[in-house]
């Protein structure tokens, strides 16, 4: 059963429109239709595309070039690709980089589409907080077991790290994870679909794109088709819990847990290069990961249908 949320008002021209004596009620508008705003213009997707690539670049140069200045004056030496070589200060750097590319998104949304960035949220327009803490606890436990039994088929080598590195190195997951996730969410899963979900009617052209794009961004995903499978597949799952939850908090929740997980035993033994390369993935990894996502999925949709969890909102009247 869908549901619209009661605490948002109808803007001018939602809810009920009149024609002539009679009432219509324009049809409810579904996650992946939120950027069909009143008055969009087809110069609009394109000119949101470009100003995320060059903004997100700007973001992204803003705070490599910060990294760079703060680990000189920290004394932290850095690579030939200007990356500090300390393993703490590397981890920082991976995720704070990726997570410049959230507030353009943002910016991009509210200025350029002139719509409230909590759209790409979800459907009530803002982050289901109490959404998102449910879906967290099928996401670590099925996060967990993924990757023991990833383990198990492919054990990772080396001895442990050390409580010093690992404990630094946990303790910049634990803190920049969360927001990491969350700028692939936003970017993929929201603002991508979105972006197709305005001029074309299904939303499986944007699920698609989005589900390949995400996949090539990974370091190493063409070099192995079990790899690139993995990717494929996760990004896919988790653009239908999006729609049919009406939301991005179930795929954010599993996203994290997963990345974070992932994270904390790669540093427990000084294997951190390795986390997102997907060269050496094989058809055991690939099976272990696939079946997880599913049992998450399963298990999500089932707790959304129980909770009642909007996945529509009002949508605009016909003028």
């Amino acid at each position: 059963m869908t549901a619209t949320h009661p605490t948002i008002p109808p803007t001018t021209g939602d809810a009920v429109s009149t024609v002539g004596t009679a009432a219509v009620d324009p049809a409810p508008m579904t996650y992946d239709h939120l950027a069909r705003t009143p008055g969009r213009r087809w110069w609009v997707g394109p000119t949101a595309l470009l100003s995320i690539v060059v903004g997100g670049l700007l973001f992204v140069a803003a705070v490599a070039a910060a990294i760079d200045l703060a680990a000189l004056v920290a004394g932290v030496p850095l690579d030939a690709d200007s990356f500090p070589t300390d393993p703490v200060w590397a981890a920082a750097a991976g995720l704070l980089v990726i997570v410049a590319t959230l507030p353009a998104v943002l910016l991009v949304v509210r200025v350029v589409e002139r719509r409230q960035p909590g759209t790409l949220s979800s459907v009530t327009g803002r982050l289901r907080g109490r959404w998102l803490v449910v879906c967290l606890v099928p996401a670590l436990a099925v996060s967990v077991v993924t990757v023991l039994v990833g383990e198990l088929v492919d054990p990772t080598e080396g001895a442990f790290a050390g409580w010093s590195s690992f404990l630094g190195i946990a303790v910049v997951v634990l803190v920049l994870t969360p927001f990491q996730a969350a700028a692939e969410e936003y970017l993929f899963r929201g603002w991508i679909v979105q972006t197709f979900g305005a001029v074309v009617r299904g939303p499986w052209p944007g699920v698609a794109v989005s589900a390949v794009l995400f996949a090539l961004v990974h370091e190493g995903a063409t070099a192995s088709v079990w790899g690139f499978a993995d990717l494929v597949v996760f990004a896919v799952v988790l653009s239908v819990l999006t729609l049919r939850t009406g939301g991005l908090e179930a795929a954010l929740a599993l996203h994290l847990v997963h990345n974070t997980v992932v994270w904390i035993v790669s540093a427990a033994y000084a294997a951190t290069d390795s986390v997102a390369d997907y060269r050496e993935v094989g058809s055991g990894v690939f099976v272990a990961s696939m079946l997880g996502t599913v049992v998450y999925a399963a298990t999500v949709l089932t707790l959304a249908r129980r909770r009642g969890i909007e996945t529509t909102r009002p949508g605009y009247a016909p003028t």
